[in-house]
């Protein structure tokens, strides 16, 4: 579950990254249609602004991308960890059914020596 909600988030981070990434890209077209006049200028300035855009967008892209694989390896760090948890208390529960059995078995073979020694002594008598 928490994989999943990671995730969610990561990709939610990466729309946010490329809605970050058209603000420029807008003032891009906004400042070609304003400076007719310097048509190269403008197109430089253009190309300058949406090449900065597409660099931060693959920037926060790769960082939403690491982070999600960071939550992944540690998402399955704890699934390990619980997993070898839940193994030492299934092997404790094992020991402690053991024990509790052999308990069992002893007081029973016990009490059945105590009974054979009670009809030996009923015959003998």
């Amino acid at each position: 579950m928490k994989l999943q909600v990671l995730l969610i988030l990561s990709a939610l981070m990466v729309g946010m990254s490329a809605y970050a990434a058209e603000e420029p890209a807008a003032r891009v077209a906004e400042d070609a249609k304003v400076s007719v006049q310097k048509p190269e200028v403008s197109a430089k300035k253009a190309a300058e602004e949406a090449k900065e855009a597409t660099q931060k967008a693959a920037e926060a892209a790769k960082l939403a991308l690491e982070k999600a694989e960071e939550a992944a390896k540690k998402a399955a760090i704890s699934g390990e960890k619980a997993a070898q948890k839940a193994a030492e208390a299934t092997r404790d529960a094992a020991r402690k059914a053991a024990k509790a059995t052999r308990e069992a078995a002893d007081k029973a073979l016990e009490a059945v020596k105590e009974t054979a020694r009670n009809v030996k002594d009923a015959v003998k008598k």
